[in-house]
């Protein structure tokens, strides 16, 4: 992912005209490096940089003093979304799709909202978008993607005929979560597997359990699909959404010191779905999630107070996720990030010889 990294940085058209003190390559990987060691402002990249300048001129082509925040924030502003995604490719696999919400960039009374797309560890497209529903935004974000032949995930936000359409467009498949925001088609789907327990073609091939056990406690979840085209018709029309071929279902029973929980999760499909590749797609879903976690607890997303450039900053925070993951090997992300920020000598290295 480093390697990709320095790749695409080395690629920026300069925006400035006329002498200049700082190659943009330098400023490019000032700011993703010090918002890998977990710097979640311009005053505190600036800072980590003056700290390190020494060791930064030893790999970085770097003028005598160290760039200020405002030549960090001016770099960062004069690039969009697309340029910072752009040079990433997407890997063959599932594409999952959510949305997050930067809570502390709050200062220019706007809201700033994020409706991205994962796969294969990777961001590989993002749009920034205010208040509002996500749908519409998560429209323009597969309008966006080359999608074709891929199966793509959302939460219930983007259970919505207009998303499933867009996805159908591209050519791609949908795995879309339905939750109690749409009663109707919940209960229309708790029916359908409630009638069809114990029918001819809910044999053992349309079910699939597993189990896991870690952080004190142990999970079993078993998913069920259902492919036959009566029922799914039935449930087809009370979801008013076109092209459904498979109906999910799995329940994830969890014992814990507190007890036992059962929660029952349901999705549609506009692939067949056998119960196992449907439980392996549902669980990877969660790689999205995790990331938004790990983007708050590690790299200080949330508490970032940067409302200028906030698409941007976000994308690069994103890159620094990729790169953690790849390199951090036993280390948690927190403790990774904590690492670079004392001694960067590690990543200056890797880059160095990617270049």
């Amino acid at each position: 992912m480093l390697a990709t990294l320095c790749q695409a940085l080395t690629q920026f058209r300069d925006y400035r005209a006329g002498p200049v003190k700082h190659p943009l390559f330098s400023l490019l990987m000032i700011l993703v490096l010090s918002t890998l060691a977990g710097c979640r402002g311009w005053d505190a990249s600036a800072d980590w940089a003056r700290a390190h300048f020494d060791l930064l001129r030893r790999y970085l082509d770097l003028w005598h003093t160290p760039p200020s925040a405002d030549t960090l924030r001016r770099t960062a502003q004069a690039y969009d979304l697309d340029d910072f995604l752009g040079g990433i490719g997407a890997e063959d696999g599932t594409v999952h799709l959510d949305g997050k919400r930067v809570r502390g960039a709050t200062r220019d009374g706007q809201v700033h909202h994020f409706v991205e797309a994962l796969c294969g560890g990777r961001v590989i497209g993002m749009v920034e978008m205010g208040a509002g529903t996500e749908a519409p935004a998560l429209e323009a974000l597969v309008a966006a993607l080359d999608l074709a032949g891929r199966l793509v995930t959302l939460d219930a936000a983007g259970t919505t005929p207009a998303v499933a359409a867009a996805l159908r467009r591209r050519d791609a498949d949908f795995l879309l979560a339905v939750k109690a925001n749409q009663p109707s088609l919940l209960n229309a789907l708790k029916r359908a597997f409630d009638e069809s327990a114990g029918h001819a073609y809910q044999s053992a091939g349309h079910a699939y359990q597993s189990k896991d056990a870690g952080h004190g406690r142990h999970e079993t979840r078993r998913a069920r699909t259902i492919t036959e085209p009566t029922i799914v018709a039935r449930v087809s029309a009370a979801a008013k959404i076109k092209d459904i071929r498979c109906l999910c279902q799995i329940s994830r029973t969890r014992i814990t010191q507190e007890g036992i929980v059962t929660t029952v999760h349901y999705h549609l499909s506009s692939r067949r779905l056998r119960p196992r590749q449907y439980a392996r797609c549902v669980r990877s879903h969660w790689r999205i999630e995790a990331m938004h976690h790990v983007l708050d607890v590690a790299l200080s997303e949330d508490a970032s107070r940067i409302c200028t450039a906030v698409g941007v900053v976000g994308a690069v925070r994103r890159w620094a996720y990729a790169v953690i993951a790849d390199l951090r090997g036993a280390l948690s992300f927190r403790r990774f990030a904590e690492i670079m920020r004392a001694n960067p000598t590690p990543l200056l290295e890797l880059c160095h010889s990617c270049r």
